[in-house]
């Protein structure tokens, strides 16, 4: 009899949580017709008309946030907000093989992801081993371009705006520095060689100097040329080398005159106009003359090489050291 009253118990309890769960099953598809849209007026006071969002507890797509009616939290307006703050490029323009439209949060997603670089290079003008993407192609390409056949022969496209627009284009000049400003007395630095340049002679003169090889002339065997000053000047050095050497100048504004100025040599003058003393310093200082260097020419004694800062132009050949050209002092600390 015990045994038979435990089965009966059993039996009891497994009909009780079947009918408690058929209660919670009820209730929980209550608002719903049999095809699954929300009936009017059923939950609460809602009129929402469309397939049933969600689990059958009722959450929505909103509730969790992943469509655009559920606005800034939305997980499809945050990617949208994101794409915006990376600026023009990233779905801001609708592709040309892209003509569909699915609103503005999933539009701006769909272009940036169909979108493709709008470049117009090719393998053959990007040099070898770089790699690049253009052509509407997302697809990776590398250069085949060579090289010229000196360093940085590509670059030289560009040279023949450096001077003809008064302007550094390629960023290869250094930078100068005006220590003196005093009208007449003007001195500009040259940072890359640290050499002062002195506006120091008023008038052209010539640069008559005897053969280096003579020996004749003491600043050629003065170590270093600056050595060569007033003290020690000879009038076989000619004028332009003396009027340098007997030069006494502020390097800087308001500090003690200096005396170890001296004639350049061709290669200094040539650093200065590659370094940009044309374009860097004014245009006044610069000028377009012709300015002595301390260097002979080599085949032919009676000539010595000048230089013309507006253009780079160095001669030697013709200019006979009796002809009267613009002469620049250099010093160094």
């Amino acid at each position: 009899m015990d045994g038979i009253k435990e089965t009966h118990l059993k039996y009891l309890v497994v009909l009780m949580l079947l009918g408690i769960a058929t209660i919670l099953i009820v209730t929980s598809r209550e608002g719903y017709d049999d095809k699954g849209n929300v009936e009017v007026n059923k939950i609460g006071t809602s009129s929402e008309q469309g397939p049933a969002r969600g689990s059958a507890l009722g959450i929505s797509a909103e509730t969790s946030g992943s469509s655009p009616e559920s606005g800034a939290t939305s997980r499809l307006k945050q990617a949208y907000d994101t794409l915006v703050s990376l600026g023009e490029g990233y779905g801001d323009t609708q592709p040309i093989d892209y003509p569909y439209d699915h609103g503005t949060y999933w539009n701006r997603i769909l272009y940036a992801a169909f979108y493709s670089p709008p470049g117009t290079a090719t393998e053959q003008d990007v040099l070898s081993g770089k790699t690049f993407y253009s052509q509407y192609s997302r697809q990776l390409k590398t250069g085949t371009a060579q090289e010229g056949t000196y360093p940085a022969a590509h670059l030289q496209q560009y040279v023949q705006y450096d001077d003809a627009h008064a302007s550094d284009y390629e960023g290869e000049e250094s930078e100068w520095i005006n220590t003196n400003s005093s009208a007449g007395s003007e001195v500009w630095y040259d940072t890359r060689t640290g050499l002062y340049w002195a506006r120091s002679e008023p008038t052209t003169l010539s640069n008559s100097f005897p053969a280096i090889s003579s020996g004749s002339c003491p600043f050629f065997d003065s170590i270093p040329r600056s050595s060569y000053t007033s003290s020690n000047t000879s009038p076989a050095c000619g004028n332009a080398i003396n009027a340098c050497a007997t030069l006494s100048l502020e390097t800087h504004t308001g500090q003690l005159a200096q005396t170890d100025w001296y004639l350049p040599s061709q290669k200094e003058l040539k650093t200065a106009y590659i370094n940009g003393i044309y374009n860097q310093t004014s245009t006044t200082f610069a000028t377009t003359s012709a300015f002595w260097s301390s260097t002979e020419y080599s085949t032919n004694v009676n000539g010595a090489w000048y230089l013309v800062f507006s253009r780079g132009s160095s001669e030697g050949a013709g200019s006979i050291k009796g002809v009267a050209f613009t002469v620049r002092c250099v010093r160094r600390d």
